[in-house]
């Protein structure tokens, strides 16, 4: 081989060596929570425009430390969060913002005796709730203090998590348990196999309407982003919140297909989560679009106990 040649092949083996980088994506990175409303942000990660053009990856936090520490950290720039930590984080000093709401109500309540059909009833039973002091704590804390009900007065036992909560309701001699979807069609599923009747009482959308005198609408979670990343992306969250309308739809005509990508990132079995999107209330609604049902919501909470929400109410101005 002459010289030249060598060089020349030399020259085209070094370029070759970094013609991945140069071609390489950028990364998008977004964290979803263990709840069915993470299916719409894992199918728009894998079939939305944005993955054309960014590898787009969605990794699932386990508990509120867990989202907390990595907000805090900077490792988490984009997440599913319940819709009160937005809030709280700005009011604490971090630069978030709420994006969207991705459902309007997941919570329901899942019993052994078909009796119990109101939180009135569940005065005097043992009743397991995930996650004490945060989203599903604090609607149920609302509505008994509407309702005229002492919270007190509900013989509570908390687990840190909901796939906990159902194992000691399905486990031990509890009445009835606080649940979010998909865990509450895995319950029923798993209690058949084990010969225990899992009955859906009641949801809690639905009661919140009728105790606050408005529709069933409680807008529970969605995705908040670090607002300066958001500012400087903004044409890519322009693309996701397409993306993450496509996925929903996509989601509930082939809710199958959905359910076996959605057995990725949650811990429920194809079957229950197949049948738990049409309980789930899912929707992809921009925060500025529903900034009057978001102020009226956090007014509620914030009157409960000011700490929720970072001590002072939300701005209008976190609502993207």
């Amino acid at each position: 081989m002459k010289r030249r040649e060598f060089l020349a092949l030399n020259a085209a083996l070094g370029a070759s060596a970094f013609a991945p980088s140069l071609f390489a994506k950028e990364s998008f990175e977004m964290w979803g929570a263990p709840a069915i409303p993470s299916v719409i942000m894992a199918v728009a990660s894998q079939q939305g425009e944005l993955a054309k053009s960014h590898d787009v990856s969605l990794k699932i936090w386990r508990s509120p430390d867990q989202l907390r520490a990595g907000v805090a950290n900077g490792t988490i720039k984009v997440t599913m969060a319940p819709s009160n930590v937005g809030v709280n984080l700005a009011n604490q000093g971090l630069n978030f913002a709420m994006l969207n709401i991705l459902t309007t109500g997941l919570l329901n309540i899942l019993v052994k005796d078909e009796k119990i059909k109101s939180l009135e009833d569940l005065v005097g039973k043992k009743f397991v709730m995930p996650f004490k002091n945060d989203m599903p704590d604090l609607i149920v804390q609302a509505l008994c203090k509407k309702r005229g009900l002492d919270f007190n007065k509900l013989n509570i036992t908390y687990a840190q998590t909901p796939p906990e909560a159902i194992g000691m309701f399905l486990q031990k001699d509890f009445d009835a348990v606080l649940s979010i979807e998909p865990m509450s069609s895995a319950a029923i599923l798993r209690g058949k196999k084990s010969g225990i009747e899992v009955i859906r009482s009641f949801e809690l959308p639905k009661v919140w309407g009728e105790t606050f005198n408005t529709k069933p609408f409680i807008p529970q979670a969605g995705i908040i982003v670090n607002l300066e990343f958001y500012e400087q992306n903004r044409p890519l969250f322009d693309t996701l919140d397409s993306d993450l309308k496509n996925a929903l739809a996509w989601i509930l005509a082939n809710k199958q297909s959905a359910a076996e990508i959605g057995a990725n990132y949650l811990p429920a079995p194809v079957p229950a989560l197949a049948n738990s999107f049409e309980r789930s209330n899912l929707t992809v609604i921009k925060a500025s679009e529903i900034s009057d049902e978001l102020m009226s919501f956090f007014e509620i909470l914030f009157e409960l106990n000011p700490k929720v929400l970072g001590g002072k109410m939300a701005e209008k101005r976190l609502f993207l």
